[in-house]
């Protein structure tokens, strides 16, 4: 099979605020794309398991957390599809 003509790629622009990972970002703005994207993982004690949208800054590395809403579907399905997902302690500030 051929691609033809790629189909849209997707990006937005983000700013580094470390949200949802203790806060502490650089505050660098980023034009994130599709593949930036990854799974994060929160666990507790009583078996409590949240998800969350994230992408790693380049200049400073601190994790920042996005808002769903924000995010396309193409973009959710291809996070959950990577097999890079990252787990974390529960200690989180939203």
């Amino acid at each position: 099979m051929k691609v033809l003509e790629k189909g849209p790629g997707w990006s937005m622009e983000q700013v580094c605020t470390g949200k949802g990972n203790g806060g502490c970002g650089c505050g660098a703005k980023l034009l994130i794309e599709r593949g930036d994207i990854y799974l994060t993982h929160s666990y507790d004690y009583g078996g409590g398991h949240d998800v969350y949208y994230t992408f790693c800054c380049p200049e400073c590395g601190v994790e920042t957390d996005v808002d769903t809403s924000k995010l396309p579907s193409l973009v959710l399905n291809e996070a959950q599809d990577k097999k890079t997902n990252r787990s974390r302690s529960r200690g989180r500030s939203k």
